[in-house]
């Protein structure tokens, strides 16, 4: 059995962490700004500046997610 070091150890934890707060922010406001444009639409207001924040997002929800797995399949 290999010996972990507590360095690697601190090193996952934090990254897990940063990964998983990040993911969670960054999709929870694909969803706010989605539904914000939804309820302006309704209203008769412009939607655009939410649809836009939703849209950047998701993108960068997606590249997070994307970056998340070149990182995985290219471990040694």
């Amino acid at each position: 059995m290999a010996a972990v070091q507590a360095g690697q150890l601190l090193q996952v934890v934090w990254v897990s962490l940063a990964a998983g707060i990040g993911a969670t922010v960054l999709f929870s406001l694909v969803v706010f700004g989605s539904s914000r444009a939804t309820e302006a639409r309704r209203a008769g207001a412009n939607p655009s500046a939410y649809g836009l924040l939703a849209a950047a997002m998701l993108i960068a929800f997606l590249a997070l997610v994307a970056l998340a797995l070149v990182v995985i399949l290219n471990k040694d």
